[in-house]
């Protein structure tokens, strides 16, 4: 997991939101009638349908920004076996990157930096759990398994390989597994006397959320993306794509993860 070619940067390149506006870095009042510095949160995606669901699942209370504010970010390529294999690398390598550049003015003085990064995918029965880790290269797995392929593509090749699976067999998950990765200051890390305590695969948690349902015969909806359109929740008779935001903010895979993720964040640090 290394830095992106020719990025020698040792400075933080802060997006004009956070220069701008030094009042981001503060949530509300804490119940002593302080202001609590802002935790913030680096989601790990360019795409701008999963940032925006995010950001509404999580709510106010984070700095919330995605590599769409730092374009000298590191790619990585998603190659691990499972979701959280993959949520981990990225949350790992982004947070080696950030940790590497000095990120006190992206910060309010006493908050925290986390990388946010997750992983997710369709598992059918009828075909082994597959789509699975490989969900948005489903359609390009033949031609090309590095490339990821559009939506339309994937659903496609979905409902091609369902096409005389009766409903009742069509039963299917969306899986979203989360890894958070703390971004450690320089004299932080360099405390710890034992190397290997605070690497941040040690430091990283994982946050998972499972949505049951089924897969339909064609593709219903406006909304969302990837194989929304297609995908019935246990208890609807709606496709993601149908119910729109407020719903799939409830009951969706991501929406189970990030509420777990809430959940760490409002415990006490005793706990």
């Amino acid at each position: 997991m290394s830095l992106a070619a020719g990025d020698s940067s040792d400075q933080l390149v802060l997006p004009a939101k956070v220069q701008a506006n030094s009042a981001c870095h503060w949530s509300s009042l804490a119940d002593d009638g302080s202001r609590k510095p802002m935790t913030s949160l680096l989601i790990a995606t360019r795409n701008a349908h999963k940032a925006r669901e995010i950001r509404a699942i999580l709510g106010d209370g984070f700095l919330l920004l995605t590599l769409r504010d730092f374009a000298a970010a590191p790619a990585v390529v998603e190659d691990a076996d499972t979701f959280a294999g993959n949520a981990e690398k990225k949350a790992v390598t982004l947070a080696r990157w950030l940790e590497a550049r000095s990120t006190a003015a992206a910060r309010a003085p006493g908050a925290e930096w986390f990388v946010l990064a997750d992983d997710s995918g369709l598992e059918v029965d009828a075909l082994g759990g597959a789509p699975g880790v490989r969900s948005a290269r489903f359609a390009a797995l033949d031609a090309d398994p590095k490339r990821n392929a559009g939506d339309t593509e994937n659903n496609v090749k979905l409902l091609r390989l369902l096409a005389r699976v009766p409903w009742e067999q069509r039963t299917a998950r969306f899986r979203c597994v989360i890894a958070l990765t703390p971004v450690r200051e320089s004299a932080v890390r360099n405390s710890s006397p034992v190397c290997y305590a605070d690497e941040p695969e040690v430091r990283t948690e994982f946050f998972e959320g499972v949505c049951e349902g089924r897969v339909g015969f064609e593709p219903q909806g406006q909304n969302g993306f990837g194989y929304d359109p297609l995908f019935f929740p246990d208890g609807y008779e709606q496709t993601f794509a149908e119910l729109g935001d407020a719903v799939k903010g409830r009951v969706s895979h991501r929406a189970r993860a990030l509420w777990w993720v809430k959940e760490r964040f409002l415990r006490p640090a005793s706990q």
